[in-house]
């Protein structure tokens, strides 16, 4: 089945990325950034039957806390593909007819996860792979470690240099800095700057690590129908591609291929187009 054409993003909110929002719950930052997407979108509330939410602000909790009563709602958990996913997951509920106009917000509060941490580590987690057999071993929590082992083989494999993998931290830094709402808005990255900062995970460098920070976003998305009566002009969703890969980076088959590889390629087909054709691209790490 395709989805080309059949929803459009028509509102948008972002609540400003920063270091911590102090004071700021998640549900608090969700809500900001809903209540902005919902007006850019020309909508009330009540227009939203619809909801999708990355998992961590639970989709009861969030719609309660945002005043709505959606008629479908869910929670996606696929990390940083979080928001490609719900976009896809709204998407579909459109199309299929389960709803007409879905919210899709996202985001995160630092002094909520310690919070939350602190009340979990009251318990026993249970085992898992990672704890078992991998956090004995070197392998700490977060994808600092994991990366660094890729970093390792794609220079094995094909000769990368740190200057080369160096430039593209610092090229990515360039044309993200002009985003008002960026926590390092205006301040750009050298090449220099970022071979030059500490090693997190040898050779994965400090200014090639995802930084932890505070905000939240939100898309309002709807049926192409609706969308054409609406105040801005509709973004429509063309291509969209999943594909799940291994939850350990040892696992995998090739350490140096992701699962972007397959679900690009599926987008793509999707829309109609080939790489040659995007102008724009943004990657996640």
């Amino acid at each position: 089945m395709s989805l080309r054409g059949k929803a459009a993003i028509v509102g948008i909110g972002e609540v400003p990325t920063r270091r911590i929002h102090e004071g700021r719950s998640l549900y608090g930052l969700c809500a900001e950034a809903a209540g902005l997407a919902i007006r850019d979108a020309g909508l009330v509330k009540d227009d939203i039957d619809g909801l999708v939410t990355d998992g961590v602000a639970a989709p009861p909790a969030t719609a309660e806390y945002i005043g709505i009563k959606p008629s479908f709602a869910t929670g996606v958990s696929m990390q940083g593909a979080s928001g490609a996913t719900a976009t896809m997951v709204a998407a579909s509920a459109i199309n299929s007819g389960i709803c007409s106009t879905v919210l899709v917000v996202m985001g995160n509060s630092r002094e909520d996860a310690t919070r939350q941490g602190r009340i979990a580590g009251r318990g026993t987690p249970g085992p898992s792979v990672r704890s078992e057999w991998e956090e004995p071993y070197g392998m700490a929590p977060g994808a600092n470690t994991g990366y660094g082992l890729i970093y390792r083989r794609h220079m094995h494999e094909y000769g990368t240099t740190e200057e080369q993998l160096a430039k593209m931290a610092a090229d990515q830094r360039f044309n993200a800095m002009e985003n008002v709402n960026a926590v390092f808005h205006g301040q750009p990255a050298t090449r220099e700057d970022v071979l030059n900062s500490r090693y997190i995970n040898e050779p994965l460098k400090l200014l090639e690590s995802v930084m932890p920070c505070d905000g939240a976003a939100a898309l309002v998305i709807t049926s192409p129908e609706r969308a054409k009566t609406m105040k801005n002009k509709p973004a429509y969703i063309l291509g969209v591609g999943l594909q799940q890969g291994e939850a350990n980076i040892w696992q995998r088959e090739k350490f140096t291929e992701t699962p972007t590889v397959e679900s690009s390629r599926r987008a793509l087909e999707m829309a109609g187009y080939t790489p040659s054709d995007i102008e724009f691209a943004e990657f996640y790490d």
